[in-house]
C-alpha cells in the first residue's frame, strides 16, 4: 500500500499563546475491509494526528470521492478505524450529527471533525443505477525489442489520489500519457466492463497475440480500489519505417456507458508530443498551509465572531450567518462549539481554498447589513454594526 504524508501547521487551530505545534495527515488506499459484502471505499483513508493531539478548534478535512451522489440511489457513511481491520460508524452524510460536521458535495466531503484518528468515506448502493466515476487513462512505452509497443489502459476510481498511484507507476516505467483521462460512469448493475482496440492501421501494425478485447468482471471493477485495475495491449510494428501510431480505445459497460480514447503518437523519441499527466485542478493533492493557506484576515474574523455568536433582538446571529453562507445543514453542530461563527467561518474557508474568495464572504455580510439596517417605517437606517471592512 501507497501513502501520502502531509505535514500540516495551521495556527488557527491552536490556542495563540501556545506553541506552534505540527500535526500529520496521511491518506491511505484501499485497506478498508468492508464489513458488508455490497459496501465499498469511495475514497482514500486519511488519518490526522498523533491521538493525543489536543485542538481549540474541529479540524477541517476533505475527502475525495468517486461517487454519484444521490441519496436516492446511495447511503454514505463516514467510518472511523478503531483497531487494525475494524471500524465503526461514525454518522451518514445526510444525517446530523453534534459529534462531527459532514457536508458531501459532487467531488468531495468536507468534515469538521475533532477526535484524531483515521477515518473513511464508504457508500452502499440502493439501486442498480447508483454510479460511482471512474478515470480512463491510456500510456504507452517501446519494448525492449525495437518494434514492439505497449499500450496499458487503467481504469481507476476518479479521485486524485488514486490517479497520483497511477502516475507514479508510470513515470518508474518511463510510461507516456497519450490521451486526456476521460471519466466513465459505471452503474451498480452487476455487468462487466469491456476495454478494446479497433482502427489499427492495417499493414503496418499488429498486435500480439491477437486480442483486440480484454473484460473485467462487474465485481472487479465495482470493489478496485485495492490496486489500479488495467489491461494491455501488445502491438508490434511490421518496419522501423513506422513512426507514428494511430488508434481508438473503447471502454465500455455491458448495458452501460462508454468512452473513446483516442490515440495519436510518436514511437520515435525524439519527435513524442508529452501530454501532462495532470493538471492543477483535476489530479493533484494539494496542501494548504502556512502563507500559502487562503485564511479571513484575523482582524475580520474577530468582527465576524463577536458580532453574530450572541443573539440581538434583530435576530442576527450565527445561524442567520450560516443561512447566508450556505452552511445550513446540521445547525446543532455548531450550536454546542464554544464560538459558532468561528467554526462555520473554518469551514468556509476550507470550501474556498481553491478560489480565495473574500468577495463572496464580503457580499453575504453586505446582505445581512441591509436586512438589519431597515427602520419599522421600511426606510434604510444605521447598519446595526455590520458594515464590516475587508481590506485586509
Amino acid at each position: 500500500m501507497r501513502k501520502i504524508a502531509i505535514q500540516l501547521d495551521n495556527n488557527s487551530y491552536w490556542p495563540r499563546k501556545k506553541k506552534k505545534h505540527f500535526f500529520s495527515v496521511i491518506f491511505c488506499f484501499g485497506s478498508v475491509q468492508p464489513e458488508e459484502g455490497s459496501e465499498i471505499l469511495l475514497g482514500p483513508e486519511v488519518t490526522y494526528g498523533p491521538p493525543d493531539l489536543a485542538l481549540s478548534s474541529p479540524v477541517a478535512l476533505t475527502i475525495a470521492h468517486c461517487a454519484e451522489v444521490s441519496m436516492e440511489h446511495w447511503s454514505i457513511r463516514l467510518k472511523r478505524q478503531v483497531e487494525q481491520d475494524k471500524w465503526e460508524e461514525v454518522m451518514s452524510v445526510d444525517d446530523e450529527s453534534t459529534g462531527c460536521y459532514c457536508l458531501i458535495d459532487s467531488h468531495s466531503c468536507l468534515l469538521l471533525l475533532e477526535q484524531p484518528g483515521t477515518y473513511a468515506l464508504v457508500g452502499e448502493p440502493l439501486t442498480e443505477t447508483a454510479v460511482k466515476r471512474l478515470k480512463l487513462a491510456v500510456f504507452g512505452s517501446m519494448s525492449c525489442n525495437a518494434l514492439d509497443y505497449s499500450l496499458r489502459v487503467y481504469c481507476v476510481d476518479n479521485t486524485p489520489h488514486a490517479f497520483q498511484e497511477v502516475v507514479a507507476t508510470e513515470k518508474s516505467r518511463g510510461g507516456q500519457l497519450l490521451e486526456e483521462p476521460k471519466t466513465l460512469l459505471f452503474k451498480a448493475n452487476t455487468f462487466s466492463l469491456q476495454v478494446s482496440i479497433q482502427d489499427i492501421p492495417q499493414f503496418l501494425w499488429n498486435i500480439k497475440p491477437f486480442t483486440t478485447c480484454q473484460e473485467f468482471p462487474f465485481s472487479q471493477v465495482w470493489c478496485s480500489n485495492q490496486q489500479p485495475l488495467h489491461c494491455a495491449f501488445s502491438l508490434e510494428r511490421y518496419s522501423p519505417a513506422t513512426t507514428q501510431l494511430s488508434c481508438k480505445i473503447s471502454v465500455r459497460q455491458v448495458k452501460g456507458h462508454e468512452q473513446i480514447l483516442q490515440v495519436y503518437t510518436s514511437v520515435v523519441e525524439s519527435e513524442k508530443e508529452s501530454i501532462p499527466f495532470f493538471t492543477q485542478a483535476d489530479c493533484t493533492v494539494t496542501s494548504q498551509t502556512g502563507p500559502k493557506a487562503f485564511k479571513i484576515p484575523f482582524s475580520i474574523r474577530q468582527r465576524i465572531c463577536a458580532t453574530f455568536d450572541t443573539a440581538n433582538a434583530k435576530g442576527k446571529d450565527w445561524q442567520l450567518l450560516a443561512q447566508k453562507l450556505h452552511i445550513e445543514s446540521n445547525l446543532a453542530y455548531f450550536a454546542k462549539q464554544k464560538s459558532p461563527s468561528a467554526v462555520i467561518l473554518n469551514l468556509w474557508e476550507a470550501q474556498h481554498q481553491d478560489t480565495g474568495d473574500l468577495d463572496s464572504l464580503a457580499s453575504a455580510l453586505e446582505e445581512i447589513g441591509k436586512i438589519h439596517s431597515k427602520s419599522p417605517d421600511g426606510n434604510e437606517g444605521q447598519s446595526d454594526n455590520t458594515d464590516l471592512s475587508y481590506s485586509a
